[in-house]
């Protein structure tokens, strides 16, 4: 919801199982489902393939935009600038509760790019976005719904250890 005012919303899925697919195109997004999984850098890059717009919003599911930085966006976007990308303060919650210490805050994150000027890193987990050129800062913030309960935390944990070791 807090991304509908875009001019394009792509969407690329790898098998939910909660509607995400219909409720993505319900909401007028362009909606690709595949039947693998290459891990996150390769599936972000599957989208930034699909959109066609100037300006690229990476955004994770568990994430969604405050209404001052759709606004701070909007006014990057139709300005003249010399940044290929912007990082993106982000505030993330760990069981009910956002974090202001333990190095998740401010977590700034590079998200918003010019496209064809940035694409993110090959890695299964922890992907990154190298951008080509200068990169500036935005002030408002992304919000992120990391973990929910300790046993999302467990889950995520075990998946993500099992990816590293794979990528090692």
């Amino acid at each position: 919801d807090s991304v509908v005012w875009a001019d394009e919303i792509v969407v690329v899925d790898s098998g939910s199982t909660d509607r995400t697919p219909e409720i993505c195109r319900e909401l007028g997004a362009k909606v690709q489902v595949t039947a693998d999984w290459p891990g996150f850098g390769p599936q972000k890059n599957r989208a930034l393939e699909q959109a066609t717009g100037d300006w690229i919003l990476s955004v994770d599911a568990d994430e969604w935009l405050t209404p001052e930085l759709q606004t701070e966006i909007r006014q990057i976007v139709a300005a003249p600038t010399v940044h290929a990308a912007f990082r993106i303060p982000r505030s993330s919650s760990f069981c009910g509760r956002f974090m202001r210490h333990s190095g998740w805050w401010p977590d700034p994150v590079l998200r918003l790019f010019r496209r064809g000027r940035a694409r993110f890193s090959d890695d299964l987990v922890h992907e990154r976005l190298i951008a080509d050129g200068s990169v500036g800062q935005l002030s408002h913030l992304l919000m992120h719904e990391s973990f929910t309960s300790l046993e999302e935390v467990l889950h995520k944990v075990d998946r993500y250890s099992s990816a590293g070791a794979q990528m090692m």
